[in-house]
């Protein structure tokens, strides 16, 4: 019997779909004062100006320090005082934003006007989907989530995925491109190998004989010749061979012998 075949496309569901994610540095928050618009410059100029002035006024009181920035009163004694980010505050007026700690002799975080203890810092930068832990340095974004580089993992082989193309399959894991072949590729009937392209590609499959081959391995296995839909050119399976109508008439007389 003559078998006819027809191509369709290696993956039908679920298709290869590669992806590529996004690098990218975190801002980290730097000790330093910044003024987002000239208001708050000229304001700051004018808090500078006011603390000199009180400064000189009150320089001759015992145990003057200076003048606290923040809350504009004078600072008497060194243990009731201290120095950050270029400026001198009252050691109860050296807090943490949120939750009013003191931040004396401890790390603390200056960002967007706004100075943090370390454990509040870090509750406002992003955290990993992953391993829900805030993201200090790079941040990798896919799949609309954000991850640390090295927790951008296939679910199935664990492979890192910083830098690779991946995929996703039907119920959105994320899968390495390997894994996803390994899953969902069909396997040729006559060499064994899976039907994929190596760059990850649109493949085809032949589909004979309810089998699934690659385009190169559908034809006779003695002269070589690719079997077409043409009556008289199609594949003539003996056996465990795919044979051509010339050859497979041969082989059967062979046969009868």
């Amino acid at each position: 019997n003559e078998y006819k075949s027809y191509l369709r496309p290696p993956m039908v569901i679920p298709t290869l779909q590669l992806f590529n994610a996004t690098v990218e540095d975190v801002s980290v928050a730097s000790p330093s004062i910044a003024g987002s618009s000239l208001e708050d410059k000229n304001q700051e100029i004018d808090d500078l100006l006011e603390i000199m002035m009180k400064s000189m006024e009150n320089a001759h009181i015992d145990g003057f320090i200076g003048v606290c920035i923040k809350c504009k009163e004078n600072i008497i004694g060194h243990e009731n005082g201290c120095k950050a980010l270029g400026s001198l505050y009252h050691v109860t007026c050296f807090t943490c934003s949120v939750c009013k700690d003191t931040l004396v002799k401890k790390p603390f975080y200056h960002s967007d006007g706004n100075t943090y203890c370390e454990s509040d810092y870090l509750n406002t930068l992003e955290k990993c989907d992953a391993c829900s832990l805030p993201i200090k340095e790079r941040i990798l974004r896919a799949v609309q989530k954000q991850y640390h580089p090295e927790c951008f993992k296939c679910t199935d082989c664990g492979s890192c995925l910083d830098g690779v193309p991946f995929t996703m399959d039907t119920d959105k894991n994320v899968l390495c491109v390997s894994c996803y072949n390994r899953k969902f590729a069909y396997v040729c009937a006559l060499c064994g190998q899976l039907i994929v392209s190596e760059d990850g590609s649109e493949t085809y499959r032949i589909i004979a004989m309810d089998k699934d081959f690659h385009v190169a391995c559908y034809k006779c296995q003695v002269c070589g010749v690719k079997f077409e839909n043409e009556p008289g050119r199609g594949c003539y399976p003996l056996g465990d061979e795919l044979l051509c109508h010339a050859h497979y008439k041969e082989r059967s007389r062979d046969r009868q012998q």
